[in-house]
């Protein structure tokens, strides 16, 4: 956003804290604050007197509420065309209002995001702009409960996002962006054409273990050929290393220019909860110390579905890496395969 701009959040805090303190008159049901997203498009941020619950208004085109246009929701918000509640705004606006159950922390991030989306843009691409923005949204809320990432989260992140760029770098193409399944909780992290990457991140001390949630995730059957497991030890850090920021720039950076693949890219990582501006609050950093890849294959030390006894299940356990030596690759096995398999990958 600009730089005499304010974000959502801030707003509404200034405004929750007018509402605390009752430092407001007359008989109009909302407290108020306005501010032009650009020369069109004026957003108003409000607080109701009678329960301090949060609306954002958004000023529209007068024609899309007469054609009914509906707009993507989710459980903790409502959408809809309506009048100015408070005397003297007039016009057709989009009402965004935080409902009952939806966390201040929540409906205060999707509010940042829409005004950042929407600074600049005429009332004609309103809609459009909103729908894209709201739809990202509802996407994300299929996947996640929460827009924090616990420290397990951010380490796995990490992990994926390191060999994701890794990719990039060692020539395997900008279809690594597509190959990249870890946002939608898929069995393996990539899927290439025939082959599929595990990653494993940690951050203990050796003798080094890769969790393993469940009895799919080294199931080289599933991988539709080749399957690679990647192990990655890294070292947190408060002063050294990257931040799952800096590796997300590093990719940006390596994407370039490609619109499609930077598009693709950036939907992906708002869906992992590192969308802009709160993945600068993951402050830590860390410091690769090791990195192994393995051939997983029969006689790879694992459980699998058909070991499990019947009236078993939710399987998981911890795996000694120093016990797959045997089916160590060398990093040039790996990435001659890698780029083989993702030349003709699928989206």
């Amino acid at each position: 956003m600009t730089i005499n701009m304010m974000q959502a959040h801030e707003v509404f805090s200034a405004l929750d804290q007018e509402y605390r303190l009752k430092k407001w008159s007359g008989h109009d049901p909302l407290i108020t604050r306005q501010m032009k997203l650009s020369w069109e498009i004026l957003a108003v941020f409000a607080v109701r007197k009678m329960d301090g619950r949060h609306i954002l208004f958004l000023q529209c085109n007068p024609e899309d509420a007469a054609k009914g246009h509906k707009y993507p929701v989710w459980k903790g918000i409502s959408i809809e065309f309506s009048g100015f509640d408070n005397s003297g705004i007039d016009g057709c606006f989009v009402r965004i209002e935080q409902r009952e159950g939806s966390a201040d922390e929540v409906y205060l991030a999707v509010c940042d995001d829409l005004c950042s989306c929407l600074e600049g843009i005429d009332r004609a691409n309103l809609r459009k702009k909103l729908s894209e923005a709201l739809e990202r949204w509802r996407r994300f809320f299929l996947l996640r409960d929460s827009i924090k990432l616990t420290r397990e989260e951010q380490l796995g992140l990490f992990g994926e996002l390191w060999v994701l760029r890794s990719m990039l770098l060692n020539d395997v193409g900008l279809q690594a962006i597509a190959c990249w399944k870890g946002p939608y909780h898929e069995v393996f992290d990539f899927s290439l054409n025939n082959m599929s990457i595990e990653v494993k991140a940690t951050a203990a001390s050796m003798p080094y273990k890769a969790f393993i949630s469940n009895e799919m995730q080294l199931n080289d059957q599933l991988a539709g050929g080749t399957l690679v497991l990647c192990f990655v030890a890294v070292q947190p850090s408060d002063t050294s290393g990257e931040t799952l920021g800096d590796v997300v720039k590093g990719i940006e950076d390596c994407i370039g220019i490609d619109e499609t693949a930077c598009s693709v890219f950036k939907d992906k990582i708002f869906g992992c909860g590192l969308g802009k501006p709160y993945i600068d609050n993951y402050a830590t950093r860390y410091i690769i110390k090791e990195h192994e890849y393995f051939n997983v294959k029969e006689g790879f030390p694992r459980i699998l579905g058909e070991d499990v006894p019947n009236g078993l299940g939710d399987i998981s356990y911890s795996l000694e890496i120093s016990a797959c030596a045997n089916y160590r690759m060398s990093d040039q096995e790996f990435w001659q395969a890698a780029k083989l398999h993702a030349k003709e990958a699928p989206a």
